[in-house]
């Protein structure tokens, strides 16, 4: 008997690869407006995302809005206390789960816990846990609402931690002037981070809330981490839906088996045309900005890395 034949014959039919999972994170802050706008824009990628993950979200009287095919949850709201994070299931994702919504007897955090047999992101990855926070300052300039170890749990299963922590940290923002009150800060949520294996999915970098003034300075504030037992299966961090009129940009989050996932395009340097290269960057200049608009010091240096980036993807293939 052939191993590829089931013992009543007839060709062994594969199981299909596990459907990517799909998230989107954003602070809403407390607008309706925002709100509509963010998930109006889902119309502008393939498929909706499987959960969408608020902070600040628009509450009124204590509920949260309702959209078609999302199914809401969030912590419950008390006297002198509302949700201040929330999760949106998609209808057809929410039909292939078990899912258990857990709190913490506060409104700026709540975790999923999910569970399907047929696995996430490969057959024996049943369970999934994801914490939403939304953490603001505490009571003194060094602290913040939610403590690091609700933020990263000590999990036995795929984790992922997320939200808008209003923290600053080299790892996240590496070109940043960093004050001593701002590492003070934010080094407890690293290293707990660190001790737990948890990974930064975030571009470091990449900017993820923009000063509503023009001489504000952005910063890295929207942050995502993966437990070691997650991180193999991420797949992208991008930001692709336009601004909803919030001070932070919508993030979306893909996780998919590697197995199954298409290797990234990369430059073959073996063909970059050097000589015209050389020639380009010797002939390049930077304007500078606007008198009417000073240059701030964290700008100093980004566009010649920019337009040189921009020369080196000219000259090279894929």
């Amino acid at each position: 008997m052939q191993h590829n034949q089931p013992p009543w014959g007839g060709e062994q039919v594969s199981p299909p690869p596990p459907k990517p999972f799909t998230l989107v994170q954003h602070n809403c802050l407390g607008s309706w407006d925002v709100f509509l706008s963010l998930f109006g824009s889902f119309t502008q990628l393939a498929l909706p995302p499987s959960i969408v993950a608020l902070q600040d979200p628009p509450v009124y009287r204590g509920k949260l809005p309702s959209f078609s095919s999302f199914t809401v949850f969030s912590p419950p709201a008390t006297a002198g206390c509302k949700p201040r994070v929330a999760f949106y299931v998609y209808s057809s994702f929410l039909e292939s789960v078990s899912l258990l919504p857990r709190f913490f007897d506060r409104g700026d955090v709540m975790a999923l816990d999910l569970f399907t047999p047929d696995g996430f992101f490969n057959p024996s990855t049943t369970r999934f846990t994801i914490v939403n926070s939304y953490s603001t300052k505490g009571r003194s300039n060094n602290s913040r609402s939610v403590p690091p170890d609700i933020i990263f749990p000590t999990s036995l299963v795929p984790t992922l931690t997320l939200g808008d922590l209003n923290i600053h940290h080299p790892t996240a923002d590496p070109l940043r002037s960093f004050k001593e009150d701002e590492i003070a800060t934010s080094t407890p949520y690293f290293d707990r981070a660190t001790d737990l294996g948890f990974s930064l999915l975030n571009t470091p970098g990449v900017f993820t809330r923009f000063s509503m003034s023009l001489i504000g300075r952005p910063g890295v504030l929207d942050l995502a981490f993966a437990c070691p037992l997650l991180a193999p299966y991420i797949s992208e961090w991008s930001d692709p839906l336009p601004p909803t009129g919030s001070d932070h940009i919508p993030i979306l989050l893909r996780f998919e088996a590697p197995l199954f996932r298409a290797p990234p395009p990369t430059p073959n340097w073996a063909l970059t045309d050097w000589p015209a290269l050389d020639s380009s960057l010797k002939t390049t200049t930077i304007s500078p900005p606007p008198p009417s608009l000073p240059r701030a010091p964290w700008m100093s240096g980004s566009a010649p890395i920019w337009a040189e980036s921009r020369l080196n993807s000219r000259c090279t293939p894929p």
